[in-house]
């Protein structure tokens, strides 16, 4: 029987790579929910190549408000949701926490509250969190799913409210709630203020690369590309453990870590520059900039243990720098540059 899925932040960056993963690899109906912020762009959707409209379905709706009755006849029944739509900018969270809070805390509760009311046969809600609810990671810390989150700023603390909302409904009402965590995701058509992105405009305006951090101690994170993350949401959303009333005291039970591998700024800097130009950044061409004095409310360092999605038999297709080196190849493609805003 042909599934139906609801994804919020479908028009987003990730969330248009989740809809090419479930049109590539499923023959499920996709209703795609968002409200088209500035992160939110329908045209990467006809971009990739397994688009099909016809099994797609636009809904318009900011998760800030409730959703209704008349709304929810634009949906439908559906099987699953994959709850991608957040702001997720730490820097503008710094500049103001309220749209954070709103979109994804009470955003997240709004969600809920129709999953409840309105789709009760429902077989799988998965919320789609960040590495950055555990707070900075001290050298060689890997954090596990059940460990305790210690946010830094208002992003991540409202992501680790979500999640807290998400895990209440589950254990309140018994809505089928897996919660997974991920890292820096990269890919084909991300938003051109994000690190990889942003890079590959500098270097091929000739600037300068800013990297925020010391020689020896630069800010570091676990990249992966989008298209292995949809394969992992695909796996956990067919095997993946629920939270439940039952499993309230195992802190980690229905929670994985999607992983990257890990990588400092500098490193992902020179290999854009290899594939660019051929050879690594010189020195002239790097600007190194204290990252605690310029980056207040940043964490130096982010990590998250893979070993719990990997024990349950999920193996990631792309290494990193074989998918790193093919997306900057495709970004300084001419047809592709649109996407840097050049």
């Amino acid at each position: 029987m042909q599934k139906t899925i609801l994804i919020t932040g479908g028009a987003g960056f990730i969330g248009h790579h989740l809809i090419e993963g479930i049109l590539k690899n499923t023959n499920w109906e996709i209703l795609l929910l968002d409200c088209l912020t500035y992160a939110g762009n329908l045209n990467r959707l006809k971009d990739i190549n397994s688009w099909d409209p016809r099994r797609v379905k636009f809904v318009y709706h900011d998760l800030r408000a409730p959703i209704s009755q008349t709304t929810h006849k634009l949906i439908g029944s559906v099987d699953y949701v994959w709850h991608l739509a957040a702001e997720s900018d730490v820097g503008r969270s710094l500049d103001d926490s309220i749209p954070f809070v709103t979109s994804n805390v009470v955003g997240t509760a709004n969600l809920l509250e129709y999953i409840k009311h309105y789709q009760p046969d429902i077989k799988r809600y998965i919320y789609f969190s960040t590495d950055e609810v555990f707070g900075p990671a001290p050298e060689g810390v890997f954090y596990k799913e059940g460990d305790s989150n210690n946010p830094s700023n208002p992003y991540s603390a409202s992501k680790e409210g979500a999640e807290a909302i998400s895990k209440a409904f589950a254990f309140s009402f018994g809505i089928p709630v897996t919660i997974t965590r991920t890292m820096n995701v990269f890919g084909e058509r991300q938003h051109p203020e994000k690190f990889v992105p942003k890079t590959v405009r500098v270097i091929l305006n000739g600037e300068k690369i800013v990297i925020h951090g010391l020689p020896g101690n630069i800010s570091s994170r676990c990249w992966i590309h989008a298209r292995n993350v949809c394969d992992a949401l695909l796996f956990i959303n067919e095997k993946g453990e629920f939270i439940g009333k039952e499993f309230q005291n195992d802190r980690q039970h229905g929670i994985y870590h999607i992983v990257g591998e890990e990588r400092d700024a500098l490193y992902l800097a020179n290999r854009i520059s290899e594939v660019i130009k051929g050879k690594k950044l010189n020195n002239e061409e790097i600007e190194f900039i204290d990252f605690h004095s310029t980056r207040p409310g940043h964490d130096l360092r982010y990590a998250l243990s893979g070993e719990k999605l990997k024990s349950a038999g999920f193996n990631y297709d792309l290494d990193l720098d074989t998918s790193f080196d093919k997306t900057i190849q495709w970004m300084i493609k001419p047809e592709n540059k649109k996407w840097l805003n050049l």
